[in-house]
């Protein structure tokens, strides 16, 4: 037989540990995977809205003749970010009433009154006809409140009742 020099030997000894270190490297090292990618899109369509709420009742309280009595409420308007919008309040439901002078009834009897947007009372709320304004605005996608401001003037007569009116809030945008 054969004998191989021992410093042969010790080379062999040495690829081999090298080797066993190599294939225990590649046991350690995760394999690399293969990847693949694709995209796609995401829409939305966000379409311009508003929905207005009105306040609780404007209550004038007590009218004395020749007394003015003011009042005021809030109504409020939630309109989609960036949407310009208008907020115009009618002529109300008393029979002969207009924008610019309302007419609150008990039965056939009426007792006038007017609305503002503004605590100074000189601006009149209405649907921007008869000498009225609508209010304007751009919304924030948050509710924004507005004040109505309302005044039975000191000239106003009436015969006893307890009197009412209803105006309606639309949003134009």
């Amino acid at each position: 037989m054969h004998r191989l020099p021992s410093r042969f030997k010790q080379r062999v000894r040495l690829v081999n540990r090298r080797l066993l270190a190599l294939v225990c490297l590649g046991a350690i090292w995760p394999a690399h995977a293969q990847t693949s990618t694709a995209t796609f899109t995401v829409t939305a369509t966000v379409l311009p809205t508003c929905t207005v709420v009105g306040g609780v009742p404007l209550a004038f309280g007590v009218v004395t003749p020749g007394s003015q009595r003011d009042g005021s409420v809030t109504v409020s308007a939630t309109c989609t970010l960036g949407t310009p919008y208008t907020l115009a309040l009618d002529a109300g439901t008393g029979s002969g009433a207009t924008v610019a002078s309302r007419l609150m009834t008990s039965g056939s009897d009426t007792l006038q009154y007017t609305l503002y947007q503004d605590a100074g009372r000189t601006t009149l709320w209405g649907d921007g006809s008869g000498g009225t304004s609508v209010r304007s605005s751009t919304g924030t996608g948050l509710t924004q409140s507005f004040t109505v401001y309302g005044r039975v003037p000191s000239n106003a007569t009436a015969p006893v009742g307890s009197y009412t009116d209803t105006i309606t809030v639309t949003a134009t945008y």
